[in-house]
């Protein structure tokens, strides 16, 4: 049972795909050491955390939840272990940043944490969903090229897509099931529960979960914001399979 990690990007689903991994490699047996639990109790920032975290991953039988940062690729210690991959459109992780960033997420309990995060959200509240979406368009191109990178370096590697995750669920558990190894009991049914269940009755920007449909950029951004984005993106989304 080689380890395990997930590594994705901020808005394309990897907390909820870190809670679904944790029922399957739970019911396959694996140790569990997810490194994001140990970010808020130490004096380094994550990407720290994670990179000098290195030297105490071991080959076999663990779980060591998700990494979202462009820092993985600081990590070649991932070249040797099982990765799941999740993407999403970027031009739909922009949109959805936006609104999480500005509205929805939950303010942390350090106090230098939550100072540098209102001060960014102060920032953010100045600038309309069309500027601030264009000026996150160079992080996320590094961020997919990081991923992409990580993709060719490692044949033990699951790819998957959100959007495969909210409009074919069955399908896109399935993949897991083979790639884990640990078929879909009825006892792993009923422990995933309601985190498989990616319905929204209606779009509220309160909620962390404020929508799911795929596209959702075609709905909130201009025209010309959207051909901007996809320009710069082109080779990103082209490398991934999402179309202009």
């Amino acid at each position: 049972m080689k380890s395990i990690m997930a590594v994705s990007m901020h808005k394309a689903g990897s907390t909820i795909i870190d809670q679904i991994l944790l029922e399957f490699v739970q019911a396959k047996g694996y140790a569990i050491d997810r490194i994001s639990l140990g970010v808020p109790k130490s004096p380094l920032p994550a990407d720290e955390v994670y990179v000098s975290y290195q030297d105490k991953m071991l080959p076999d039988g663990v779980y060591y939840g998700v990494a979202r940062g462009p820092y993985v690729s600081r990590m070649p210690v991932l070249k040797t272990m099982k990765i799941v991959m999740q993407v999403r459109d970027p031009r739909d992780c922009i949109t959805s940043a936006y609104f999480s960033y500005k509205v929805s997420h939950v303010p942390p309990k350090d106090p230098t944490q939550r100072a540098e995060f209102m001060k960014r959200r102060r920032k953010l509240r100045e600038l309309d969903i069309d500027q601030y979406a264009l000026s996150q368009v160079a992080s996320y191109k590094t961020r997919m090229t990081i991923l992409r990178d990580l993709q060719q370096a490692n044949p033990d590697l699951l790819l998957l897509k959100y959007e495969d995750m909210v409009l074919n669920t069955p399908a896109w558990l399935d993949r897991i099931s083979g790639f884990i190894g640990q078929p879909l009991t009825p006892e792993l049914r009923a422990a995933l529960g309601d985190k498989i269940d990616f319905s929204v009755e209606s779009e509220d920007i309160n909620r962390h979960k404020r929508q799911i449909t795929p596209g959702d950029h075609k709905r909130k951004l201009q025209p010309d914001t959207i051909a901007q984005m996809t320009e710069a993106l082109s080779e990103q989304l082209g490398l991934f399979g999402y179309a202009p």
